[in-house]
């Protein structure tokens, strides 16, 4: 199994070039930048560098072996054990709909990624989340018809946020597509059991092939609130034919 992570810095907007030049050098082919605010002002938020303004977001995908070397560099060179500078995170992937997008993200081969693949034993096996959540990074433009084909799978809504896209050209020019231009990222919550056909309808109607180029990943979700399952509303429908029948007798 191919490890991988998600990686995400909140960083200053004064220190985005800075930091784009960071991973231009550290050969991280895909990131997605977008725009977000504090919303808060405590010590603890300011301590962090998120506090009550105006920060970048960025996202990108590594394998867990290079999003270790990543963040550990950024920590030196940009300088985020300093209060304000910024805060970066990483979160270990479910699963990635197709190697080529893999491959695409991570600007390395298979082969290199197997080999750099390592596992923490103490970590849960991916397959004990109850939920997930679905990342479909797709072409501007192209969201009704990425939601349409996720909802015939099952899923029951998603968040769309926008996002500009900058590359490797190297990687661009070798998969035959520009990963510098606007973007759509969807978030889609799921249950691990209908996360892979949520995927693939996707993937199949949104993939390589097509304009939209979609890129699709999991990430585990430990816990979480205000999700009813299809199931325990046709549970509830169940039970309440059930009373009604009840009553009738």
């Amino acid at each position: 199994m191919i490890e991988t992570a998600f990686l995400t810095a909140i960083i200053n907007p004064k220190r985005s070039k800075q930091f784009e030049q960071f991973f231009i050098e550290n050969k991280t082919p895909l990131l997605l930048w977008t725009n977000g605010r504090g919303t808060a002002s405590s010590d603890i938020l300011d301590y962090l560098g998120i506090g009550e303004s105006d920060k970048d977001i960025v996202f990108t995908v590594l394998s867990q072996a290079k999003a270790k070397r990543v963040l550990k560099n950024m920590d030196k060179k940009m300088q985020l054990y300093i209060p304000g500078n910024g805060v970066a995170f990483t979160i270990p992937l479910c699963s990635f709909a197709g190697m080529t997008a893999l491959q695409q993200v991570c600007g390395e081969s298979t082969e290199r990624l197997l080999q750099e693949s390592v596992k923490d034993e103490e970590e849960a096996p991916m397959e004990q989340y109850q939920y997930q959540l679905i990342v479909a990074i797709i072409s501007r433009g192209h969201v009704d018809a990425a939601m349409d084909a996720a909802r015939e799978a099952s899923a029951r809504g998603g968040t769309v946020i926008h996002a500009l896209g900058t590359g490797n050209k190297h990687i661009e020019q070798f998969f035959g597509i520009s990963i510098a231009q606007e973007r759509d990222m969807i978030f889609i919550v799921s249950t691990t059991a209908a996360k892979d056909n949520i995927m693939k309808a996707i993937v199949a109607e949104m993939g390589k092939v097509t304009k939209s180029h979609a890129i699709v990943f999991s990430l585990p979700i430990n816990d979480i609130v205000g999700l009813r399952l299809l199931e325990d509303e046709e549970d509830d429908a169940e039970a309440e034919e059930n009373t009604e029948e009840q009553a009738q007798k």
